[in-house]
């Protein structure tokens, strides 16, 4: 379908200077929408730009009516999507005619956003709808206005015509949003949604029903073009000042030994946070809260120190480094986040655990490999006491200075992925294996618990994902795995960690996993300290062995 008469035009002026992620991504799935079915679509500073007039637009579409009203030129038709603060329960829209709050759903089944979330079965135009509301706005007051979209008695789309120009208000915006677009009728309405609006303007629209954007997903090229985090212009890199800090004694009064005293080590070490200056605190809190584009934050220039021994053979022996810098860091920066936790499979419950490469372990799916790649994956994704952060800090480089961390985000790959497919990843298709190190077989997949990929915020979802061990409960899970494993590919980003970095990865928004190197087990190999943390730790209290930070779940393999 052709449509290039018609002049549609939006105004996101509130919406892109807002934090509302649901009504960004409703608002431009609709404008997408639009685009796709052939329409011709303009934002509004673009299109009045070019010495057109509001009053030459056929259909205006905003969140806001009130440049409408106090504007003497009306475009025809405008098509109101009104806001509601669920924080102050005060309208966002100026609008003296109407009034609105949420709609609930005594009846909703699903257990998602505390009665927020449901179905409405309504009637458009004579044609049967079955919408998946999602912070619905129903019209409490709307004296002088006509009901054009009605569920349960609740008035959820209204309009007026004034002086031959009509003005439609429908409550419905978040239905659009990436998570529900492609629920139950969502996209079947908004089809005759338009199609009616565009009839009062004798301009017959047909969709073609077997034509959904819904099923549309951004085309990518097959080649990869991975970066270097360094090189990316962004927030995801800090610049410690080491040198300034050892004047400002931060290493000045002796630490206890970590591994004889864990718990005043951690007190100890978060309390030296305060060395920081505030604009690395700054910006350690906003990842902490909001994350960045890229699931990670790399600080560099943490010198371990002068004197540093031969890398271990074995991962289980720690010896003497002559000061516990690297493990103070770890302790300082996981404390800020959460709390520093260890798990019994893993190197003996330690919280500071040495990853180095191990000559019978080399091509294992371990973190004592070395000649084998590992792939993406989601730090213990089986686990139900999964971390949420893993923090690397680098001891010694490789000796080729090849081995490469990396990483790829849930935000990077969500743009590649069309509504439907965005969907199904938040079902429970998807069955995780248990890693080699907590007893399962090398390499197993799907013996771990089913899992959707996707959950949380549905339009800013954490993500769960091993590509090595995760297998889908169908093919069409299956199929969905092996475009993920193309669009991780597509979006991934390195880190070749050096002497004194220390990574940070948020294990909910992004997988991350190794490239390959050569160890020459000469003492001078690769050698990293290992430090998980998780949110909150009430929710593995039952499996915490006492007095200690190690959790002790047990699988059964």
């Amino acid at each position: 379908m052709k449509s290039n008469i018609l002049s549609i035009v939006y105004d996101d002026s509130y919406i892109s200077n807002s934090n509302h992620q649901t009504i960004k991504s409703a608002f431009f799935n609709i404008i997408n929408f639009l685009k796709y079915h052939g329409f011709s679509v303009y934002d509004s500073d673009s299109f009045l730009s070019s010495n057109k007039r509001k009053s030459d637009i056929d259909i205006f579409i905003t969140t806001n009516k009130e440049p409408i009203e106090h504007d003497i030129e009306w475009p025809k038709i405008s098509i109101i999507f009104p806001l509601y603060s669920s924080n102050n329960r005060i309208e966002i829209t100026n609008n003296k005619d109407l009034k609105i709050s949420y709609l609930e759903f005594p009846d909703r089944k699903e257990n998602y956003l505390s009665r927020l979330d449901g179905n409405i079965a309504v009637n458009f135009e004579g044609e049967s709808h079955l919408l998946h509301g999602y912070l619905t706005t129903k019209f409490t007051h709307y004296k002088d206005w006509h009901t054009y979209l009605i569920f349960d008695n609740h008035a959820i789309g209204v309009k007026k015509e004034v002086n031959g120009h009509h003005i439609y208000f429908l409550g419905i915006i978040n239905s659009f949003s990436s998570r529900y677009f492609s629920e139950n009728d969502n996209e079947k309405f908004l089809k005759s949604f338009f199609s009616s609006v565009c009839n009062l303007l004798n301009h017959k629209i047909t969709f073609n029903p077997g034509i959904n954007f819904s099923e549309v997903s951004s085309k990518f090229p097959e080649e990869y073009f991975v970066k270097d985090l360094e090189k990316l212009k962004g927030d995801h890199i800090l610049y410690i000042d080491h040198d300034k800090l050892i004047k400002a004694g931060i290493y000045k009064n002796q630490l206890p030994n970590p591994y004889e005293n864990l718990n005043s080590f951690l007190s100890e070490s978060y309390k030296r946070i305060t060395y920081l200056n505030q604009d690395i605190i700054q910006k350690l809190y906003e990842f902490k809260n909001h994350s960045n584009q890229y699931g990670v934050l790399l600080l560099k220039g943490i010198n371990p120190g002068n004197y540093l021994p031969s890398t271990p053979l074995d991962s289980l022996h720690y010896p003497d480094k002559g000061n516990f810098f690297g493990e103070m860091w770890l302790a300082m920066i996981a404390e800020f986040l959460g709390y520093a936790v260890s798990y019994t499979q893993e190197k003996q419950g330690n919280v500071f655990q040495n990853l180095v490469p191990h000559p019978r372990k080399e091509i294992l799916l371990s973190s004592a490999s070395s000649r084998k790649e590992l792939d993406f994956h989601t730090e213990i994704a089986f686990h139900p006491h999964m971390c949420d952060y893993v923090l690397l800090y680098c001891l010694r480089q490789d000796h080729d200075k090849t081995a490469k961390t990396f990483t790829a985000s849930a935000r990077m790959i969500i743009p590649y992925l069309s509504l439907n497919e965005y969907k199904l990843l938040f079902k429970p298709l998807f069955i995780t294996g248990i890693d080699y190190s907590y007893g399962s077989p090398n390499g197993k997949k799907g013996n771990g618990p089913i899992t959707p990929v996707f959950h949380g915020d549905p339009n800013d979802p954490y993500m769960i994902y091993d590509l090595d061990l995760m297998q889908g409960i169908n093919s069409e899970a299956e199929i969905l795995l092996n475009k993920l494993k193309k669009l991780a590919n597509k979006n991934k980003v390195w880190a070749t960690l050096e002497k004194g970095d220390l990574l940070i990865i948020n294990n909910n928004r992004c997988v991350h996993g190794r490239s390959e190197f050569t160890p020459r087990y000469d003492g001078k190999d690769r050698w990293l300290l290992r430090t998980c943390v998780l949110n909150n730790i009430i929710p593995a209290s039952s499996d915490i062995l006492e007095q200690s930070r190690t959790i002790n779940t047990r699988f059964i393999v």
